[in-house]
């Protein structure tokens, strides 16, 4: 009886020095979805061949700040280019994802046609946009930092609304990665 003690003591100690030494040396899990900046590029936006990448800085829980920088690759398509500065309000549980409402500024330039009916020409011009405008969203993030992001809206231009549309458009189906 007391060598079964004995050794059942052993057994134990043994199984607790293991079971403390793995503790002090487990390894430290880094967490992907910590990182306060994101890098996008919008899927939907670069199939009708005009691309749009964005970066977005995280402020706090439930707020961030970014940029989109958009291009037209097709000179078939209306814009040349595109800025967005933009801050978004999140209505998630995960920091900075879930729901979103998204307020945003638009630089941009147009194309558009001018016609002189005295001589029956066509002139094509650029004029630059200006406005203001909101959108709302989702955005998805997996624990290994990846994000995928839906969102749709628009905005008023302020600038040279004889020449070129009054408002603009955003929409987005974007993937990206959280560091």
């Amino acid at each position: 009886m007391k060598a079964s003690k004995k050794l059942f003591s052993q057994y134990l100690f043994i199984v607790l020095c293991v079971f403390l030494s793995s503790s002090l040396f487990a390894q430290d899990v880094k967490n992907h979805t910590n990182g306060n900046n994101e890098f996008k590029i919008n899927v939907g936006s670069l199939l009708l061949e005009f691309p749009e990448f964005s970066y977005d800085y995280i402020i706090n829980e439930e707020s961030t700040a970014g940029v989109s920088l958009a291009f037209s690759i097709d000179k078939g398509i209306g814009y040349k280019f595109f800025v967005y500065p933009n801050y978004r309000l999140f209505f998630g549980r995960k920091r900075a994802a879930g729901f979103f409402i998204e307020g945003n500024a638009a630089f941009y330039s147009q194309k558009y046609e001018n016609y002189d009916n005295a001589h029956y020409i066509n002139i094509k011009n650029n004029a630059m946009g200006f406005g203001l405008g909101i959108a709302v969203g989702g955005k998805f993030i997996t624990k290994n930092g990846f994000i995928g992001e839906l969102y749709l809206g628009g905005g008023r231009n302020f600038l040279n609304t004889d020449k070129i549309d009054e408002g603009y458009p955003r929409i987005g189906i974007s993937i990206g990665k959280r560091f």
